[in-house]
């Protein structure tokens, strides 16, 4: 296609865009714009967020009680009701926001025939509509986010930016302040050493707090899912706490804090997609399993400071062979793995013999002992301190990292432990190549240390 036709084309485009039917007008409240145009029926802590008027809010809800359908409606509203208003959606990182946007676009979707005017354009990070008004979709990154102004600002997972202090003090505030516009700051419960801490224990925000029981009350939770919530509140009572209850809770014991891990929180940093070609300076480590756990490989990349670039977990069942399979296949496309680090605590050395038969790059096994898990997660732990190891937003990650706990013996050693029905495979994992890292590494034949 010539360029001048390509421009008659999207000239005419426009055209037809200025001169389509103007939609009916608007419901007056939410309630009415819920269920005429986005075909679904809010439930009454719903309605509460969407009909507030205050200019500052927090919400805490429990687990798939509706928060982010709620936070895609208000956005909405907010889009289709407000001429030439600025809607931005922020979160840990990009993906994250996308999980919002992917909301919206759904719930566009269903908007009748005679309302599909509204929307004139829907991408993957913006929405523009027929009044002018956008929603645009952002990481938490300083960057990127100054020199916006906004009508609405919605920061999701609030408790997961690492520089919160910076966005909340000096970067949000700024964007509203012309409009008068509004704030939603939305988060699970995590950790005491941040901002949306701050927001939930003093004046100035109005507070949503919404729990299981709220949740099955509406209908929300099917009845069969009260026997998971009744489990987990058995086995990970912790977890129970801040997904269902929706408060603040951390056992004392925890080996890494969900402070620490927030700000290790990287709003730039996602995985690499095993498939891709890669060059660099990378570690890993295979935690293996065969029946009762998963095996899990951990890479890290060693640039200005370590990053948690890959996280696999296998099913459970998978073959060792398949696991061996997995790095020789990424020994093959990254260039370069300078060490890979197993254990070899149940399979001894023959594990690392087989690995490095099959291609897997400069592979050695670790036998776990006291005093080697001791030394790897003190390592893990002081470089996250040290701000020197940064990781990706990935919520299944930061659950399982900070189950983790510990206790000192009499001999003055660390053991460590999970609650039973948890999993700490990716703890290790990421331990394991972290100490990789740490290690200067060996032209010589592997073999397994025992330290």
């Amino acid at each position: 296609m010539s360029r001048s036709l390509w421009r008659k084309l999207k000239s005419l485009e426009n055209r037809i865009n200025s001169i389509s039917v103007k939609p009916p007008p608007l419901p007056d409240d939410p309630h009415t714009f819920c269920g005429e145009l986005l075909k679904f029926r809010p439930t009454s802590y719903q309605r509460r967020l969407l009909e507030s008027g205050s200019k500052r809010i927090v919400v805490r809800w429990a687990r798939q009680s509706g928060k982010t359908t709620a936070l895609a409606t208000l956005s909405i509203i907010r889009a289709a009701t407000i001429p030439r208003s600025t809607v931005l959606i922020i979160s840990p990182g990009l993906r994250q926001s996308m999980i919002l946007g992917d909301r919206i676009r759904s719930l566009l979707e269903n908007l009748p025939g005679e309302y599909r005017g509204l929307v004139r354009q829907s991408l993957k990070t913006i929405f523009r509509f027929r009044n002018r008004s956008i929603i645009i979709i952002l990481p938490n990154s300083e960057h990127q986010l100054r020199g916006f102004t906004a009508d609405l600002i919605v920061a999701d997972e609030a408790a997961f930016f690492h520089n919160d202090d910076a966005i909340f003090d000096n970067i949000l505030p700024p964007m509203l302040a012309t409009t008068d516009g509004t704030l939603v700051v939305s988060s699970t419960p995590w950790g005491r050493n941040t901002v949306f801490y701050r927001l939930n224990q003093g004046p100035g925000y109005e507070k949503h707090v919404v729990t299981w029981r709220e949740a099955y009350d509406e209908g929300v939770y099917h009845p069969g899912f009260l026997e998971h919530i009744e489990r987990q509140r058995e086995s990970n009572p912790q977890a129970y706490r801040m997904e269902y209850l929706a408060e603040f809770a951390e056992e004392a014991d925890t080996w890494l804090t969900q402070d620490l891990l927030a700000k290790c929180c990287s709003e730039t940093l996602d995985y690499y997609p095993f498939d891709s070609r890669r060059r660099g300076r990378f570690y890993a480590g295979i935690d293996l399993a065969e029946r009762v756990d998963h095996s899990v490989i951990a890479v890290l990349e060693r640039t200005e400071v370590l990053r948690l670039v890959h996280m696999h977990r296998f099913k459970k069942g998978t073959s060792i062979a398949s696991v061996i399979g997995y790095g020789k296949l990424l020994s093959e496309r990254w260039d370069r793995i300078h060490a890979t680090y197993v254990d070899s605590t149940k399979h001894g050395d023959y594990i690392v013999e087989d690995m490095r038969g099959a291609g897997v790059a400069n592979p050695e096994g670790v036998f776990f002992t006291v005093k080697s898990k001791q030394e790897m997660a003190q390592i893990l732990r002081q470089r996250m301190t040290q701000g020197q190891l940064r990781i990706p937003y990935d919520r299944d990650l930061l659950d399982e990292l900070n189950t983790e706990n510990y206790q000192l013996t009499k001999t003055g050693r660390i053991t460590y432990s999970h609650p039973e029905g948890t999993h700490d495979d990716r703890f290790w994992a990421l331990a394991l190549a972290a100490y990789a890292a740490e290690q200067t590494p060996i032209a010589s034949p592997p073999r397994a240390r025992t330290i």
